[in-house]
């Protein structure tokens, strides 16, 4: 079979992604971006950090008098080491909850100044748009 032979594709039978609107180059036009979902989230992970802290005070709090009487005990050794364990555990939780909360109160920020910038940008080719759009006795009117 020769290209002369292949039938053009009706214009209805072209492809599209799922989440694409029918409009010129895809775009639906409905996707907002906000910054609230990041600062959210930091504020999440700072509220965890903090959860971790008062299970570590629990936990301390808890097991403050567990050497008293159980010295050369085998179950005191082993929950000793349970103990120790699920400190390191909570504090690496912890940490990270901190890591993170600071990251993404980062993000939420430079997301911020980002659309700022951007808007900026349009809007100061917004004007020489508009100022290269003027009929040319208008624009030389101006230079005067």
């Amino acid at each position: 079979m020769t290209d002369a032979h292949i039938r053009p594709l009706p214009a209805d039978s072209r492809m599209t992604l799922a989440s694409a609107g029918p409009a010129e180059g895809g775009a639906s036009g409905t996707h907002k971006a906000s910054v609230q979902p990041w600062t959210t989230a930091s504020g999440i992970a700072e509220e965890l950090s903090h959860g971790m802290d008062a299970a570590l005070g629990d936990l301390s709090h808890g097991h403050e008098d567990f050497g008293k009487g159980t010295k050369g005990l085998a179950s005191a050794a082993a929950l000793k080491g349970i103990m120790d364990g699920w400190e390191s555990r909570l504090k690496a939780v912890r940490n990270e909850c901190k890591e993170l909360g600071a990251t993404l109160q980062k993000a939420g920020i430079s997301f911020s100044g980002n659309d700022a910038r951007v808007k900026k940008s349009f809007e100061g080719m917004r004007s020489k748009i508009d100022h290269y759009s003027q009929p040319a006795s208008r624009t030389a009117k101006r230079a005067d």
